[in-house]
């Protein structure tokens, strides 16, 4: 074999290494992304301590909107129940998906029904007077849901829900819903 022969065959041998490591990089590459896309397709819960502050958020939240309805029971009387329903229904509008108050015990908006699994859900556990939380993605977010349930706890109650017995009563008539965002 000749020199010139000899120097093709190492070029060739040269090429052929450069090519096989090159094909070996891309496929390493193809295969990192590829298990990149697998693991972000599980998205874990989130961790319990980030729960854990959501759970208190939806406590502080809890708290400031039942001073909230608290001070609108105390105003509304009588005289005033049309600008009641009108200010509660500002505070609990239909595109607040955050808080919401929920029932099945007309007369109702649509939009005041239940409108998902958690809902429904809540909304069946709170006609029986009992709560209901969960951790839930909506939307590729992760939330902390939780359901207060509601009854004819006020005679101001019957003003605004002519159907409701003259009140206070146990009856259970609905849920409040909160949900809050979980950071991550």
């Amino acid at each position: 074999m000749s020199q010139e022969q000899y120097k093709t065959k190492g070029v060739k041998r040269m090429r052929l290494k450069k090519l096989v490591s090159y094909g070996i990089f891309v496929l390493m590459l193809v295969i990192g992304f590829s298990f990149t896309g697998i693991a972000r397709a599980f998205d874990y819960p989130p961790p319990t301590g980030q729960v854990a502050i959501a759970q208190q958020t939806s406590d502080l939240m809890f708290n400031t909107l039942f001073a909230a309805l608290t001070q609108e029971f105390d105003e509304t009387t009588a005289d005033n129940v049309e600008q009641g329903k009108q200010s509660i229904s500002l505070i609990f509008n239909d595109r607040n998906q955050d808080m919401r108050l929920v029932g099945t015990v007309g007369p109702l908006k649509e939009s005041d029904r239940p409108s998902d699994n958690f809902e429904r859900q809540a909304n069946a556990l709170a006609l029986a007077g009992q709560a209901y939380t969960s951790v839930q993605r909506v939307d590729n977010k992760w939330y902390y849901r939780r359901s207060i349930p509601l009854s004819n706890f006020r005679a101001e109650c019957a003003l605004c829900h002519i159907n409701f017995k003259p009140g206070p009563t146990p009856d259970q008539v609905g849920a409040l819903m909160l949900r809050v965002p979980i950071n991550q």
